[in-house]
């Protein structure tokens, strides 16, 4: 999420998304707040029909704390 998608890349991650809304399960992960998704996808109408499809059935976790590979990390080092 750190790297915008040109649009194809978007557009082919929307697709995949939409192919599989409804027929299978989707497991996505992210640390971006989905206001800032835009900002990947370049495409605001796109980013909401994406989140839509992502919303519907969904559940949401927030989680909040230390990053589990920083935690690792720390934990190896002695830390």
């Amino acid at each position: 999420g750190f790297v915008p998608f040109k649009r194809e890349g978007g557009e082919l991650l929307f697709n995949l998304l939409s192919d599989r809304y409804e027929r299978r399960s989707t497991i996505v992960t992210t640390n971006l707040n989905f206001g800032e998704w835009v900002k990947v996808f370049g495409d605001e109408k796109m980013t909401t029909a994406l989140l839509d499809r992502l919303g519907h059935h969904s559940h949401i976790l927030t989680t909040k704390g230390q990053s589990y590979r920083t935690h690792k990390r720390m934990k190896k080092e002695g830390g």
